[in-house]
């Protein structure tokens, strides 16, 4: 389960005062939720927390029962690595590198070995439907091909938690939905806590819970 404790982080942004203020929620295991607000409600500050990217002026965040806003960088380091996903709005996947290289990648970094990595590397590329494509490169794939695959890179090392950042604003409406609904079919086999940033009513609308933000604060959950 993911947690925010009166979550507070500020920062000046054109001269007025922006960031998240006083936000709890709870997430439990295997729910795909979605911050769901205009551009500047605070949905990527909150990303940013959950994932350890930043750390709040105040309150805490908590990844099943445990206070993990204050560890130490290379505790956080780790944490990020063996128990975290991330899914960008604009994919990141290495250009020069296959399908299937990509999402071997933080496997490696765990240090898991070659002939382990690359099992579950084409077994999570298999899940999201690219197991036809797991030796193209990006610049060989769709946008939805694209994306598919930055999911499988989220989800080869089995992670607790995976954040997803606007995932279908580079996306049509053909591609966007399905693979909304990857994510909560992902959510409910597999146990994943997704949560995800979107002011897309195709998103919200596959949303297990959505939480929305107005100006940096929790207005409704639901």
């Amino acid at each position: 389960m993911l947690e925010f404790r009166n979550l507070t982080r500020a920062y000046e942004l054109g001269g007025e005062r922006a960031g998240v203020f006083d936000v709890s929620l709870q997430v439990p295991k295997g729910c795909l939720a979605v911050l769901a607000g205009p551009s500047g409600s605070g949905k990527t500050t909150l990303l940013q927390l959950a994932g350890l990217l930043d750390t709040p002026d105040e309150g805490e965040v908590l990844l099943d029962g445990e206070s993990v806003s204050t560890l130490p960088e290379r505790a956080r380091c780790d944490l990020r690595l063996r128990r975290m996903g991330f899914v960008f709005q604009a994919f990141n996947l290495v250009p020069v590198l296959s399908a299937l290289e990509n999402v071997m990648l933080p496997l490696q970094f765990q240090g898991t070995p070659e002939t382990e990595a690359r099992q579950r590397a084409e077994m999570a590329l298999d899940r999201v439907g690219l197991a036809d494509r797991r030796h193209h490169r990006p610049g060989q794939l769709s946008g939805g091909q694209q994306q598919r695959a930055a999911i499988a890179r989220a989800l080869a090392p089995d992670p607790l938690l995976v954040l997803a950042d606007e995932p279908t604003a580079s996306l049509d409406h053909a591609h966007g939905g399905p693979l909304m609904d990857l994510m909560a079919e992902l959510a409910t086999e597999r146990g994943v806590t997704f949560l995800v940033a979107s002011h897309d009513p195709a998103v919200i609308a596959r949303a297990h819970q959505v939480f929305r933000l107005r100006d940096g604060r929790l207005a409704e959950a639901s």
